[in-house]
């Protein structure tokens, strides 16, 4: 029987990007995020390729705990969705 630990789940989370498409108020947001390694250290770094009502793309980063990695789905993609509207209201100004 192959058993998968939780730091070999943690490393495939890792590097692999995920497209996302929510809508908050009267905003459409689209994009994708990827979690990388940051240096050889535990920290990691959330990259978000953020585009708000189909207008230009801008990026952002932002650290995030290892442990983050090992909420569920939803947990991260809201996370990343918070992330996403914070960013974007910061952005415009």
């Amino acid at each position: 029987m192959n058993k998968t630990t939780l730091c070999q789940i943690r490393d495939m989370i890792i590097n692999l990007s995920k497209s996302f498409h929510f809508s908050r108020g009267k905003n459409d947001y689209k994009g994708i995020y990827i979690f990388k390694r940051e240096g050889g250290n535990n920290d990691l770094s959330l990259e978000l390729t953020v585009s708000v009502n189909e207008k230009e793309e801008k990026k952002y980063e932002v650290n995030k705990p290892t442990a983050v990695l090992f909420q569920s789905n939803d947990v991260i993609e809201e996370m990343v969705a918070d992330e996403v509207v914070a960013f974007s209201a910061t952005s415009k100004k």
